[in-house]
């Protein structure tokens, strides 16, 4: 089975706060990625792609505020994923008891108190259970949740895609440190055009 005949589109933190320059943690210039990050999660939605994305859910009180300033908290306006990225049908997964039945039909959306997505007491089943070719990773920040979890996913012997040109870095030298480090690592990396013409190639000889 080709790389991309069933990706799975897996976005990482795109909430208010990181993407908005309102935003407690704003992320310079990730507003500008939105058409983009738009166009990915219709695209899935169109194509019937498996779909993953992880949200910061924090307390208050969080240990993470020690390293960061607040952002994410529960039940804030900045803690809400941007409504471009939501598809109709999803699912919140959350990060507190294992008695959740998982949807597979359904954008899941790991809930997440740390930097890693791998965290969440369910990741390690969706992740194993999902079918699909590779993991199509994208989303915020390069040097921080976006590298922790390609490297997750590639430790636990997965294929990963990092869309390039759908990623942003708090900081450009950190960001560039994090894509070598995930290229050594084993990451393939990907323009979203290409992306986009090698699923539908594989649509469109899957058809004939």
């Amino acid at each position: 089975m080709g790389t991309f005949s069933r990706p799975c589109l897996v976005d990482i933190d795109i909430q208010v706060d990181f993407v908005l320059p309102e935003g407690a943690l704003y992320v310079p210039g990730a507003e500008q990625l939105i058409p983009l990050w738009r166009e990915l999660t219709a695209f899935g939605a169109s194509h019937g792609l498996p779909m993953i994305a992880s949200v910061c859910r924090h307390t208050a009180d969080d240990p993470e505020f020690q390293q960061f300033p607040p952002h994410c908290v529960e039940g804030t306006p900045g803690q809400q994923k941007i409504p471009e990225t939501l598809m109709e049908r999803h699912q919140f997964i959350s990060n507190r008891g294992r008695d959740t039945t998982i949807d597979f039909e359904s954008q899941l959306i790991l809930e997440k108190s740390d930097l890693d997505c791998f965290s969440n007491v369910h990741a390690e089943d969706i992740f194993s259970l999902i079918r699909c070719t590779t993991f199509v990773v994208y989303g915020l920040t390069t040097e921080y949740c976006v590298r922790v979890a390609v490297l997750g996913l590639l430790a636990r012997g997965h294929r990963v895609h990092v869309v390039q040109d759908a990623i942003k870095p708090l900081e450009e030298t950190a960001g560039e440190r994090a894509l070598a480090e995930m290229a050594n690592a084993g990451a393939a990396f990907i323009q979203s055009g290409t992306f986009f013409e090698r699923v539908r190639q594989h649509m469109a000889n899957r058809v004939v």
